[in-house]
């Protein structure tokens, strides 16, 4: 990459923390009170995650608020920092990159995880679901990202887990690296042709 890089966005759930097992039990609770018919696992889990916790949980209003209450009093029971990634993120600070998260989860519980797990100040930008903000894979998240931190597009890198992330950053027109160690198969991201498949964490700080 001849082009200098200057800052990096991160999609959140499966990229940087893994929250499979508390999004689960979220809807395990709601599966268990309301009698659906349905067994779920962590793998069919892995495969909803991606467009929001909105199309995770489509079975009504009252249901979705519901999630939402569970999920917020138990977001952090379970969930963590993949090995590896705190350290990295240390290094792209010292190297002077612009950090940003861009997710479909709701925002408050975004900025109230990623400050948890992460501490206050580690990015510059945190954007989640908002009103009037089209969620991912439209690029509309990862641009206002770019704005706030003052970087073009040119001199990003957007890392994923999933086909949802990689069209997010080209429909972005930003280059896209496809992270294996989340939500989703070497195989399915491939297919979407990312500009880089990297399967640790500790190449992060190599791209830049």
């Amino acid at each position: 990459m001849e082009q200098q890089i200057k800052c990096a966005v991160f999609d959140l759930d499966g990229t940087l923390i893994n929250t499979i097992t508390d999004l689960g039990n979220a809807c395990d609770f709601l599966i268990g009170k309301y009698g659906f018919c349905a067994h779920w696992s962590e793998d069919d889990y892995k495969r909803f995650v991606g467009n929001g916790n909105r199309k995770l949980v489509e079975r009504g209003k009252q249901v979705l608020e519901e999630f939402f209450e569970y999920y917020n009093e138990h977001s952090l029971d379970n969930t963590k920092a993949y090995d590896g990634i705190k350290e990295q993120l240390e290094l792209l600070k010292e190297k002077g990159i612009k950090l940003a998260v861009v997710t479909n989860k709701n925002e408050p519980a975004a900025i109230h995880i990623v400050e948890y797990i992460f501490g206050k100040g580690t990015f510059d930008v945190i954007i989640g679901q908002r009103d009037g903000l089209p969620v991912k894979p439209a690029p509309d998240g990862v641009y206002l990202a770019l704005e706030e931190m003052e970087c073009t597009k040119e001199e990003a890198l957007y890392f994923g887990d999933s086909n949802v992330d990689i069209m997010t950053a080209k429909n972005a027109g930003v280059e896209v690296v496809g992270v294996t160690w989340g939500f989703r198969s070497f195989e399915e991201l491939f297919a979407e042709g990312p500009d880089i498949i990297i399967d640790e964490p500790k190449y992060i700080s190599s791209l830049f």
